[in-house]
């Protein structure tokens, strides 16, 4: 599925707001509370890093202020879209001792946009992942714990918390 096929399943999204294409080697995201994504630098506060190695066109979809701006259920950050793999990403900047409640909330939060967006598209072709990102000044990669990886393979998709992710 194209960028404009799976853009199709949502009408009416403006460009540089609903979506941006990324297309460099490497993104920093800030989550900016009640907006949309702001850019960042290595070196400024970020929530999530992502890297583009091979330059890849990957389809960073405003989901929580665009997408599903007007859907009463709970729903995730941001959506990630590249050549049949669709990451789901909730981003939180809390301390560590909140996280386990965040984390609870966090997973509400990506399951309801998967059932989303399973609703507008047939996700079953596709490699589902989906991240919490919690705000770290380093890059961190933990696998999350077996119990949410279970309970997100019954929608076809992997689970970890991270702050990063790789196009390869």
């Amino acid at each position: 599925m194209s960028h404009e096929e799976l853009l199709a399943n949502f009408p009416n999204l403006e460009k540089g707001i609903c979506y941006k294409i990324l297309e460099e080697a490497t993104y920093y995201l800030e989550e900016v509370k009640e907006s949309t994504v702001t850019f960042k630098t290595e070196t400024d506060y970020w929530n999530l890093c992502i890297e583009n190695n091979l330059l890849k066109t990957i389809l960073l979809l405003e989901n929580e202020f665009s997408i599903m701006k007007n859907e009463t259920s709970k729903k995730c950050d941001w959506v990630l879209y590249e050549d049949k793999k669709i990451f789901f990403v909730e981003s939180k900047d809390v301390k560590p001792r909140s996280r386990n409640k965040e984390r609870k909330d966090a997973v509400k939060q990506l399951i309801a946009t998967i059932e989303y967006y399973n609703s507008k598209i047939d996700l079953s072709t596709f490699t589902i992942s989906s991240q919490i990102c919690f705000k770290s000044n380093s890059r961190t990669i933990k696998t999350g714990d077996q119990a949410r990886k279970v309970l997100f393979k019954k929608y076809n998709s992997d689970f970890n918390e991270s702050n990063f992710i790789s196009f390869e």
